[in-house]
């Protein structure tokens, strides 16, 4: 595998993550008031549909190789969208209310 194509494996896996964990936080705003059961098979659907997305996602990059380096990559992209959300979330709501105050 050349420079260029490991290059953006690494940005694709971080992408990844952070993807990962909005999509996470999105799953649990849908499951929140839901039965026991029902959050079981629907969470087993999306962990299912995440890991099906990411390998095809590395197979269209680099022909579906995989190294500990892009699963590592992927934890730290959820780790920093943990830590950057709550401020985003903030200069979101932020800009929405300088738009409705004009």
């Amino acid at each position: 595998m050349d420079s260029f194509i490991q290059l953006l494996s690494f940005l694709a896996s971080f992408l990844y993550g952070m993807i990962f964990y909005l999509l996470t936080k999105f799953n649990y705003f849908i499951l929140y008031n839901k039965k026991g059961i029902v959050k079981f098979i629907i969470t087993l659907v999306f962990i299912i549909d995440i890991v099906i997305l990411y390998i095809y996602v590395m197979y269209r990059i680099n022909n579906g190789y995989f190294h500990i380096y892009f699963v590592i990559l992927v934890i730290l992209g959820f780790i920093l969208m943990h830590k950057l959300y709550k401020y985003l979330q903030m200069l979101c709501k932020s800009c929405v209310n300088k738009i409705k105050i004009k």
